[in-house]
């Protein structure tokens, strides 16, 4: 029996700016009970957090987008997205949502230095979270919007290799997830912000709006 956690690894290279790496992405089969999307930053390198449109579409292939966006309006509570910043600089995108009727922060992902630590979030939180990261990390090359540190556009190089295997989840996915259970939620946090169940993201009309300003400004 092959092991059950199975990760497609891509290769990302920037020749502008001399950076590359590797990362793991894997979603869980939507029918699962807890489908979970995790991203795995692997040989120590860390993917810098305006790539994550595109390396979605590499992993996820086309559609990756309606598909996130589906799960996530299928959901049965009412739902708030937040940025929270701590004082190290780490930006930590949270989704928060109810479980028991308490209030719970179901997923999170975090940003250092414009790079994504590796994280494992529920796949129907996805499409919220992407939405608030895509806008503040968005994957155009146009200066007035871009997040990174020089005025050269980058060369991109994606490449998918052959798929990794794990027996059991990697540690670092292992750590993100029981990080993010431990993450305390005030009775407070839906009294203003709060999405109900049923309510659109918002990041396919991000992602379209964005693709406009591309190519109107190019």
């Amino acid at each position: 029996m092959n092991p059950p956690y199975e990760y497609r690894n891509i290769y990302w290279k920037e020749d502008t700016f001399e950076e590359s790496g590797r990362v793991l992405v894997r979603m869980e089969e939507l029918r699962a009970r807890a489908s979970r999307l995790d991203l795995y930053n692997y040989e120590g390198s860390k993917l810098p957090a305006y790539q994550i449109n595109t390396i979605l579409k590499v992993a996820l292939t086309e559609g990756w987008v309606e598909t996130l966006e589906k799960l996530h309006q299928n959901r049965k509570s009412e739902w708030k997205a937040e940025m929270f910043e701590n004082p190290e600089g780490v930006k930590e995108y949270r989704l928060y949502t109810t479980k028991q009727n308490e209030p719970v922060c179901s997923s999170v992902i975090a940003i250092s230095n414009n790079q994504f630590n590796t994280f494992s979030i529920l796949s129907e939180d996805a499409a919220p979270l992407l939405k608030r990261i895509i806008e503040d990390y968005p994957p155009v090359f146009l200066p007035r919007y871009r997040n990174y540190r020089a005025h050269q556009l980058p060369t991109l190089t994606y490449l998918e290799s052959l798929k990794i295997k794990f027996p059991i989840p990697p540690e670092p996915i292992n750590e993100q997830r029981e990080r993010t259970q431990k993450i305390t939620v005030g009775e407070e946090i839906f009294s203003s912000g709060t999405n109900q169940a049923g309510e659109t993201s918002g990041i396919i009309e991000t992602i379209e709006a964005l693709k406009c300003l591309e190519v109107l400004q190019a």
